[in-house]
């Protein structure tokens, strides 16, 4: 075939959602047949390409959050990673012989990092027999700059420049932003990945270790110890002191009837006013006395400064019987969640961030059972404590000191801080590209974190360019702007979006 022009795109990050915009190019390009030549230069500071940091634990331990029904890697075909499953059945015997192949199972992450891998190497070889040069750079992209003919010059951590006509930005999760000044100690881990740099460092297995944060994240740090013989005293530091609720082994659906997206918007068009982060409370509350058919004590429904392990014993006898009614109507808004959330102004959305997300995300963004009764197990022996209401970590005499708000103290050989990613883009210091980009006025900040960006077509905007960006963007990036930026089946259907729009410019 000849080609009109060569068109080249690089995508900036090859975990989860760089992978699933390079299987969409690759596959459109070749349904499509274009007249551009397509090349694609895919970057990753990793040593393994369709991995990304989340999959590549290296620890059985650590199970994915979501249910693997959830979890195919091409867009609408969520069950994609079950039936793939299912034609491994020789590898996972050998190799994950504890897994089962149920699209209600949370098998470990490692495995699922061999299936994004496999569908990586596949989509590889099927792009070359086609005619679309691919280029694999095992570097970090640390500047882009765009010239007046709008095309991109990047510039790797070994100084290499490429040049590029489109990019995606696909840099995965930064690092915390908190307690920063603390990065120059040594006993000091910015973040629980890889795990293998705990394991490397904590070699005293009766050191005291403090984990910042008491969400999936600082399970995940947690299981990383104790899996690998760690015996001493572990503490949870955290703002709450909240654990996320348990995932029942099987989700029962719930047929919502007063929050729906239909009701949100009659609300919005009858007061012909903005939505407010209080109606949404409202119709939460609404939807379930309205099942129960009874008022419900919601302040008793709160969570902090309660027994931590009494509230998890609780949520696993939930999970295990009639389940948790509060988790079941999140769970059942999956797919009405981002348009909700894209109603609510800007003030609001910063409300939700303030206040209501650490209690959305214990419900929402639950644990599988099997890591429930891990944590059960060390809290009853007192191995592990959930301190809540916490103030400052500082490095003094060889220890730290963590302080709460009443001034108590408590002391830890290590701290892993596992608190969350920033979504403040000039903070993103471990993402070196993105601040660099800021700075350039290339990507603008939204105003509730991350990237300003078309969300019809993810494409970065910005209120001072008058030519379209070179750039797009998907993943945490777009945190102000889209609320399951984790959810991998979520971010698959952006990559969607995403290489619909960007081919439809090159075709």
């Amino acid at each position: 075939m000849t080609y009109n022009k060569s068109t080249t795109i690089a995508i900036i990050g090859a975990g989860a959602s760089g992978t699933a915009c390079f299987l969409q190019l690759v596959l459109k390009h070749i349904v499509r047949k274009p007249a551009n030549h397509l090349r694609l230069i895919i970057f990753e500071k990793r040593t393994k390409f369709g991995e990304g940091l989340a999959f590549g634990t290296g620890q059985e331990g650590h199970l994915l959050n979501t249910k693997a029904g959830l979890m195919g890697i091409f867009p609408h075909e969520r069950m994609h990673f079950v039936q793939w499953m299912h034609e491994n059945q020789d590898l996972i015997a050998r190799k994950h012989p504890q897994v089962s192949v149920h699209p209600d199972a949370f098998p470990p992450r490692m495995l699922f990092g061999e299936y994004v891998q496999d569908m990586f190497a596949t989509h590889r070889q099927l792009a070359e027999q086609h005619g679309i040069k691919v280029d694999l750079v095992s570097s970090e992209v640390v500047d882009g700059k765009v010239g007046r003919d709008n095309k991109i010059t990047l510039i790797t951590d070994n100084d290499e420049s490429f040049q590029a006509d489109y990019s995606i930005l696909a840099t995965g999760n930064p690092a915390s932003n908190s307690f920063t000044k603390l990065l120059k100690q040594p006993n000091f881990f910015p973040s629980p990945w890889p795990s293998s740099r705990l394991l490397k460092h904590i070699k005293n297995k009766k050191a005291r270790v403090s984990i910042v944060g008491s969400s999936l994240t600082a399970i995940d740090a947690l299981i990383t110890l104790i899996d690998n013989g760690h015996e001493g005293p572990i503490s949870f530091f955290s703002l709450k002191g909240l654990l996320p609720r348990v995932q029942s082994p099987v989700e029962i659906p719930y047929q919502r009837r007063i929050l729906t997206l239909a009701n949100v918007r009659k609300s919005i068009r009858e007061k012909a006013k903005p939505l407010r982060l209080t109606d949404l409370i409202r119709m939460f509350r609404q939807e379930a006395e309205s099942h129960l058919e009874k008022k419900l004590n919601w302040v008793a429904e709160e969570r902090e400064h309660r027994d931590q392990l009494a509230l998890l014993e609780e949520d696993i006898a939930l999970a295990t019987g009639k389940q948790c009614l509060l988790q079941n109507i999140l769970y059942s808004l999956r797919e009405e969640t981002y348009p909700i959330w894209r109603l609510l102004p800007v003030d609001q959305k910063l409300l939700f961030l303030k206040w209501i997300k650490p209690y959305f995300d214990i419900n929402r963004h639950a644990m599988p059972i099997e890591n429930a009764i891990k944590i059960q197990k060390v809290l009853q022996s007192g191995q592990l404590k959930i301190i809540g209401n916490t103030d400052d970590i500082v490095w003094k005499a060889g220890r730290f000191i963590l302080t709460t708000d009443d001034g108590t103290s408590n002391e830890a050989d290590y701290v892993v801080n596992a608190s969350g990613p920033t979504v403040v883009v000039e903070e993103m210091i471990d993402q070196p590209l993105l601040p660099k980009l800021l700075k350039r006025g290339y990507i603008e900040q939204h105003p509730a974190g991350g990237i300003c960006a078309d969300l019809e077509s993810l494409r970065v905007c910005h209120a001072k360019r008058k030519s379209p960006s070179p750039y797009y963007v998907i993943g945490h990036q777009l945190a102000g702007l889209q609320l399951d930026i984790n959810a991998l089946w979520f971010n698959v259907e952006q990559a969607d979006i995403l290489t619909d729009d960007l081919l439809k410019n090159i075709s």
